[in-house]
């Protein structure tokens, strides 16, 4: 790691090296020579790969680097004042404070840094100003101590509460739910007894210098977590906070206003944007840290970073999630390390920033502090839960915390000795971090012999203790002694502090802001940004526009050929109404990034990059150039295909508004989503908005009728942005139009018709003409205008803004964070009730003090391997399923694709396990650990196994993988299931066929009290700890009686020392039963490596360097490595031992060793592969006897699994409220607005119209329901393809079947409460047998949206890739069912054979048959049809024939006039759907097709579950997109070789320039 400073190389002269090459550097720098042990330890490992290290290289590296940084250097120079300096010139003379000025970085001495790969310093990095300005003193400029004065935090008390199940969300939505949203942000409103709240922090008082490292220590719950956000001014989570923090004498709440990025806490989990890479995201950082005029140093400090850290190789590749593949989870902390300290803050909160780096790894980087804080004098806080001993020497001050209180705070080296003091005993083998964590935990903590009774015990004694010592008092008295230095200095350190941070800004920055960069610099950075994650999500981004160019292409060749006359008036609108609504409908995909980013958000604020609000501007700026793009697909493809008028201004203005109300609509999508506290909420919101957007846009009821006919809701229409561009894009289309009458609507017509005694049909038309003016069209038939477009072009824009406004005030007040003590949640019961009675009344008591505990706190549950459950290890253990088989692996390799070639990852790696034996499987990150885990289980799904891998000599048996448990280490479960339940499904499932149920049961009790899991066995997984998390994960594959061997992948990551010895003291005890055990480890202690029987150690590129017995005491791993040269100190960690030197290619006698080669090379492997041969020949001569259920894969026959499966998850939707509480509220909320914005229709022709328009606003559900389905199926799908289907728990039939049955209840109280508000309030007939056929036919209706979302999710890779999916599908089934444009006028290429295969069709068909027929029609007066009959004629006698025999509908309203005849277009519902290509038999038909829909939409979820996901068949997609990205990619390539040939030549002519000025001085 990085080497301490050196007092003695303050001093540094500036190198003139922008002339250097390669002719002017010595030969002799050619000669090798060994590095630095404080050099190779600057690189986190990455000296570990490539060749070594040529000195000459480095110096020509170094030469050109020189020269591009005094290119930055000359360039700045010409920007800066006459006589500011160009270099760092440190002298040993001091200098005052107020003498002291900030200098520009130093990009020569960064040069030198930089350019020399092997020997990069941290420490030079940071002197050089690398990462921060420095004074001219060469000292750091900010430098702030911390001072906390009895600092006491209270927060909401969650001991423990009761799953939140469905008839809890319902009843939350008349009143409880929406009084606790509002009183979070509007407290003042909150009455009656407020929620009860405990003491998180109990009166701490303390100092930190700079220059210091504090190491907070206590296990998971105990308070370091509060602390450290305390101390960081983190506290919107907590209830209150008292007492006194500040910062160099800077109180908290001026910290807050004014510098909030100088104190900073990092949290542990590390999220990101996955589709961002690691460049990116670091460029970002320092984007908005840094200010203009040293923007030029981004890139060299980001590869400073990346150096410092040891992921250059990482610099192009995503960071990644657990859903998006890129970089590993180690290298992601680092990057999470690393962008912490782009901020440059003075104060710094660690909160477990080792948890998944290897021992080595954990090293370097605590080094890596070290070196940050003692050159920049920084005042560090750090929290870790598994401090190795070389961690805790670095450390100057420790800090103990137990239940909230202060056990200890003072030096680091006097902690040991001071409970030793008390009466404490400190183990052997034991560091002495573990040992302060374990004083309170009655389990592992041991006294010394006599002082049993007189040591305190609990946390209130021990704090007590520590409050009447010495130690105490001169913690108090160095709070004084620093309040009284800032006081005699006048705060000189504080106003340093804030000149340096005033001067870090930007010229339009104010100096009280807590930003660097101005707001519209954080804009045009959050604009950078979003434009990377758009193009970094490359499935996203070639999916959208594929469904854009199909869709255009589809609903553009429906529209096709529109007649021009008044036939295609209304078809032209349904085009129109499209349009602008299409892409509106696509973007509401934007609502899961628009909540998925909030955490990253509200840490970079915290962080003082950039407010929330801007990341809101700069996603709408984004939108402009993105929505235009989609637009120009769009308008080209559908504008031209739909018939719309060829006029540059038309066509113009039509893309005017649809790029406008594109805008506006995910503006709204975005509003809601800064609304709403989940995702689920945004999407149930968002959703429904868009069918208020549809309902009230004036094209199924027109403006007047929504005004006039509904009034609870018709007010709508006035904030309707997409109503002003409907009737702007039909104004423009329409209003200069002259429509001819069509001959089907010229009244009347046939033989004998005079056209000058004809009227037409279309509203609008005059007596005695056969044409329609388009203006009068659309003001009778919609009241629109076209005199209205602009000024509905500024509404729309209004809407916008106003839209913009609220979501950037939303995200700067609304942040949505949770906090407060962690809540055990458990399903009702008997036994939870009563466990939750105990813990109100404080009744859970310790049994060694008597002291009351809360049941479920990890204080509250023992540790596993206890002396509670030691006494009875034989009786219990002996019980479990060993294993007498032996697992052997010879040459095993792994290549997978990558790029246009392949790449290894496992080379020929050998071993073997024995039963009773337990295996650890270490390396650095990134070495393959868990790739040769997955390999091993049978787990890896892509690429290429080679090699034997053999259970008693012979092939991998059927039932291989149900024979082994597999542990992963994400502990992926079923969130809402509770422990018992967990256990229960895998025992039941995955034990034998002929064990009896009752067995597996008490099997389950055994291992529950085996895992001590009694007293939580009924809480819900979701709500566990990571401990009891990892507890569970072992104890699911424990229940499946594995004959074989267990796999864990890191079972002790997160865990704190004492949690994670007690997993592996309970993994030994089962392989001293006889299991054998394979387990990935990262950070062994010195007492948990001695657990282990042998090591399997990797290196980088999935090399063996050690595969061997551990030895006593690690004897035989220090032996193989002495033979070598290489010594282990006696007091240091084995496991450490063995990563360090692996990672530090040491040279023994000059030479350097591969310990890689070494190993292929030594006796060591020659002898386990006789032994793997001996074992494979010995064991296959006599091989186990079959057992009646080896015959299958799966242990539970299919009835089994499916009836099971089924059970669990209805168990998952009834405790997952939110999922069936928002499909109540969807079907409500839109069966109002359908019910009452079609209230009591009546019998005229638009009342006939509109009871077709309210039976097909069912068509709306799907978007808004499928948004749901998804999710939930995509999570179920990810949990049995990730965990359970490797596991063989049970297969795809039950998968499919279980998901399928589990959604037909929903289905049919969802479309109950949809049909009971909507049906009667529309004045639809009520008698039984037409009110009962639609209700039947609304419940398949609700199946058939279920099953469709679930066979598109089985099909789609991504969930990103299913959300731009489903537009497609909802246009093909809402255009082609002969609704928007009747079947008659269809083009013929769609009509004749999609018409027939969309499902709708036939639900339409259906519906309409029953309702509409017996219904007698009445026109209003502006429906009727006007015409004057021939002189001397009636107008029965002039129309009669026409009405018989042409029409066969409608009638004479006055069959005796002689002038002006009102004709009725229809007489009864039954000639009206006739227009409709729908027939009064069409009802069961109807009825009868679209079942069989419903049935291949359930064949089809089995099918592509099997196909996709079981057999990997990808239908020619894959090649598809391989071929699109192949292209993209040399696309891309072409044109960053023509960019660097322009950057070249530019270099070469701004060289020339410089050679002529340097000439002419």
């Amino acid at each position: 790691m990085a080497s301490l400073p050196n007092p003695g190389a303050d001093e540094a002269v500036a190198l003139e090296t922008d002339r250097a090459s390669p002719s002017q550097i010595p030969a002799d720098l050619d000669t090798e020579k060994p590095l630095s042990e404080s050099s190779r330890e600057s690189r986190w490992g990455e000296y570990a790969e490539g060749d070594p290290v040529s000195r000459r290289g480095a110096m020509e590296e170094f030469a050109e680097m020189s020269k591009e940084l005094t290119k930055l250097s000359l360039q700045r120079s010409k920007s800066s004042t006459k006589g500011r300096r160009s270099h760092i010139r440190r002298s040993s003379t001091s200098v005052t404070m107020e003498k002291d000025k900030d200098v520009d970085i130093d990009h020569d001495t960064l040069g030198s840094v930089f350019s020399k790969d092997d020997d990069f310093e941290l420490g030079d990095f940071l002197r050089g100003g690398g990462l921060e300005r420095r004074t001219t003193a060469g000292g750091p400029g900010k430098k702030i101590g911390v001072v906390f004065k009895n600092l006491t935090v209270e927060g909401i008390d969650a001991t423990s509460s009761f799953v939140k199940t469905l008839p809890d969300a319902v009843k939350g939505t008349f009143g409880p739910d929406l009084y606790n949203l509002v009183t979070r942000f509007i407290p003042a409103l909150r009455f009656g007894k407020p929620p009860p709240t405990r003491t998180l922090l109990h009166n701490f008082s303390g100092s930190l210098r700079d220059g210091e490292i504090m190491l907070v220590l206590g296990r998971p719950g105990a308070g370091c977590t509060t602390f450290l956000k305390s101390i960081a001014n983190n506290r919107s989570s907590f209830v209150a906070v008292s007492g006194d923090v500040r910062y160099g004498g800077i109180s908290a709440e001026e910290q807050d206003s004014q510098f909030r990025g100088e104190v900073n806490y990092n949290p542990e989990d590390d999220q990101h944007f996955p589709d961002l890479t690691v460049e990116q995201t670091l460029k970002f950082a320092l984007m908005n840290k840094t200010k203009k005029r040293d923007r030029d140093s981004i890139p060299i400090v980001v590869d400073g970073l990346l150096k410092i850290f040891g992921i250059s190789h990482t610099k192009n590749t995503a960071v990644g999630n657990e859903f998006v593949r890129g970089i590993s989870g180690g290298e992601r902390k680092r990057v999470g390390i690393a962008e912490t300290l782009t901020t440059k803050s003075s104060v710094v909160c660690w909160d477990n920033s080792t948890r998944g780096l290897d021992a080595s790894t954990a090293l370097d980087y605590v080094k890596s502090l070290r070196v940050m804080t003692d050159v920049s004098n920084r005042t560090t806080f750090v929290t870790l839960y598994q401090a190795g001993e070389g961690i805790y020497d670095l450390m100057d001050k420790v800090m103990v915390i137990e239940e909230g209180r202060m056990l200890y705070q003072g030096p680091a080296h006097q902690a040991k000795a001071y409970f030793e003091d008390l009466g404490f005993h400190f183990p052997e083998r034991s560091t002495t971090a573990d040992f302060l964590t374990s004083l309170c935990d009655p389990n592992v903590r041991r006294f010394q012999p006599g002082r049993e009774a007189s040591t305190p015990k609990t946390a209130e004694e021990l704090e007590a203790a520590f409050k009447n010592s010495d130690i105490y008092k001169e913690i108090l008295k160095e709070i004084d002694d620093y309040e009284n230095q800032i006081q005699e200095t006048d705060a000189a350190d504080t106003r340093q502090f804030q000149k340096h941070v005033g001067e870090s800004k930007s010229k339009t920055v104010s100096k009280r802001s807590n930003y660097t960069v101005s707001f519209a610099r954080q804009v045009i950075a959050s604009t950078k940004r979003e434009f990377w994650l758009f193009w970094g999500d490359k499935a996203a981004l070639y999916t959208k526009f594929f469904i854009i160019i199909s869709v255009s292409l589809i609903v553009g060749s429906f529209f096709y050929g529109q007649s021009l006359d008044t036939n295609g008036a209304f078809p032209r609108g349904g085009a129109l109404f499209f349009s602008i609504l299409f892409l509106g409908w696509l973007q509401l995909s934007q609502l899961m990034p628009a909540v998925s980013g909030r955490t990253i958000i509200a840490r970079h604020k915290d962080y003082a990059f950039y407010r929330p609000s801007a990341v809101v501007i700069a996603r709408v700026l984004v939108d402009f150039p993105v929505i235009f793009a989609t637009l120009v697909v769009l308008a080209l493809v559908g504008y031209f295909l739909m018939g719309f008028d060829v006029d540059v201004s038309k066509f113009f203005i039509y893309c005017l508004f649809i790029y406008v109300t594109t805008i506006s609509i995910t503006a709204m999508y975005r509003m809601f989503a800064a609304l709403s506290a989940t995702i689920d909420d945004a999407v149930r919101f968002g959703g429904i908005s868009l069918n208020v957007l549809i309902f009230f846009v004036g094209y199924a009821i027109p403006k007047q009728a929504l005004l006039h006919d509904s009034p609870w809701f018709g007010w709508l229409f006035y904030v309707n942005p997409l109503s002003y561009s409907f009737e702007a894009v039909m104004g423009n289309e329409f209003s200069d139009r002259v429509m001819e009458c069509s001959p089907e609507q010229l009244v009347p017509r046939g033989p004998n018709i005079d056209p000058q005694y004809q009227g037409c049909s279309l509203p609008g038309s005059q007596l005695g003409s056969n044409s329609v003016s388009g203006a009068r069209y659309l003001d009778y038939s919609f009241q629109f205008s076209r005199s209205h477009l602009w000024r509905n072009f500024g509404i729309v824009i209004a809407f916008t803004a106003a839209y913009i406004l609220v979501t950037a005030v939303a995200a700067e007040v609304f942040p949505f964070a949770t906090g407060g003590g962690g809540a055990m949640v458990f399903k009702k019961s008997k036994r939870t009730k009563a466990i939750s009675k105990l813990q109100q009344k404080g009744q859970s008591k310790d049994e060694e003090t008597g002291k009351v505990e809360r049941i479920g706190d990890v204080g509250g549950v023992p540790t596993l391997g206890s002396s509670a459950t030691t006494n009875n290890d034989d009786v219990e253990f002996s019980s479990l399923s060993t294993s007498d088989r032996v697992f052997t692996w010879n040459d095993v390799e792994y290549t997978v694709p990558y790029g246009n070639g392949e790449r290894k990852l496992l080379n020929k790696i050998t071993g073997y396990v024995k039963p009773g034996t337990m295996m650890a499987l270490m390396g650095a990150s990134g070495s393959g650990k868990t790739t040769l885990l997955n390999t091993l289980a049978q787990r890896q799904r892509i690429g290429v196994v080679s090699g034997n891998i053999l259970v008693d000599g012979q092939s991998l048996p059927l039932d291989f993988r149900r024979g082994t448990g597999f542990c992963e280490q994400m502990d992926i479960h079923d969130t809402t299931a509770t422990i018992r339940e967990a256990l229960e499904f895998s025992a039941i499932l995955r034990q034998g066929r002929s064990v009896p149920r009752e067995e597996k049961i008490a099997y389950v009790d055994q291992i529950i009290g085996l895992l001590e899991l009694e007293d939580i066995q009924d809480a819900i997984i979701g709500a566990l700890s990571l401990e009891q998390r990892k507890r569970l994960t072992i104890g699911v594959e424990l229940a499946a009686k594995p004959n074989l061997l267990l796999f864990l992948d890191e079972p002790t990551s997160g865990l704190d020392s004492q949690a994670a010895f007690s997993i592996i003291r309970f993994l030994k005890k089962l392989s001293r039963a006889g299991q054998a055990i394979i387990c990935t480890i990262h950070q062994p202690s010195s007492l948990l490596i001695q657990e282990f029987d042998t090591i399997l150690a990797l290196n980088p590129e999935g090399n063996t360097f050690y595969f061997g017995p551990v030895g006593q005491s690690g004897s035989a791993v220090i032996d193989y490595f002495a033979k070598r040269g290489v010594d282990c100190p006696p007091t240091k960690n084995v496991a450490e031992f063995i990563l360090e030197t692996a990672a530090k290619s040491r040279k023994i006698n000059g030479k350097r060793i591969d310990w890689n080669e070494e190993w292929r090379n030594s006796d060591e492997l020659a002898q386990l592969k006789r032994d793997v041969e001996q074992i494979n020949l010995e064991r296959s001569q006599h091989p186990p006897l079959e057992t009646s259920d080896a015959q299958y894969e799966y242990a539970a026959s299919i009835t089994l699994q499916c009836s099971m499966l089924t059970k669990r998850l209805f168990l998952n939707y009834w405790r997952d409220s939110s999922y069936l509480y928002g499909k109540l509220f969807i079907s409500a909320i839109i069966g109002i607005f359908n019910g009452f914005t079609f209230w009591q229709l009546g019998n005229t022709i638009s009342s006939m119209q509109n009871r077709m328009f309210t039976i097909f606003m069912i068509i709306m559900l799907p978007p808004v329901f499928m948004n749901g389905i998804l999710p939930k199926f995509f999570m179920n799908r990810m949990l049995w393809e990730v965990r359970e289907q490797p596991s063989r728990i049970y297969g795809w039939f039950a998968f499919c079947t279980a998901n399928i049955v589990c959604e037909l209840p929903a289905a049919v109280v969802t479309s109950a409460v949809y049909w009971l508000l909507w049906y009667f309030a529309t004045g639809l007939p009520t008698d039984s047998s037409t009110s009962g056929y639609v209700f039947l036919m609304c419940m398949l209706f609700f199946f058939f949206q279920a099953s469709w979302g679930q066979w598109i999710c089985a099909f789609a890779p991504s969930f990103t890739v299913i959300g731009n999916v489903l537009p497609f599908f909802f246009v093909m089934v809402t255009f082609f069912n002969g609704i928007m444009r009747p079947y008659f006028t269809i083009p013929p290429f769609w009509r004749y054979w999609i018409y027939y295969v969309n499902p709708t069709t036939w639900w339409f068909r259906g519906v309409l048959s029953a309702t509409l027929p017996t219904t007698q029609v009445i026109c209003s007066p502006n429906e009727l049809t006007h015409f004057n009959p021939p002189p001397g004629q009636t107008c029965i006698d002039y129309a009669g024939n026409f009405i018989s025999s042409v029409a066969r509908s409608g009638y004479l309203t006055n069959p005796d006039a002689t002038a002006d005849c009102a004709y009725c277009a229809y007489s009864n519902g039954a000639e009206y759907i006739r227009t409709l290509n729908v027939h009064e038999g069409d009802k069961w038909k109807g009825f009868g097709i679209f079942l069989a829909f419903v049935v291949i939409n359930w064949g089809l979820v089995y099918f592509m579950i099997y196909t996709v996901r079981v057999r990997g068949w990808t239908f020619g997609f894959g090649t598809a997109v391989s071929i699109v990205e192949k292209a993209l990619s040399w696309v891309g390539g072409l044109a960053r070789l023509i960019r660097k040939r322009k950057e070249d030549k530019v270099g070469q002519d701004s060289e020339k320039v410089k050679e002529v000025i340097g000439d002419s001085e």
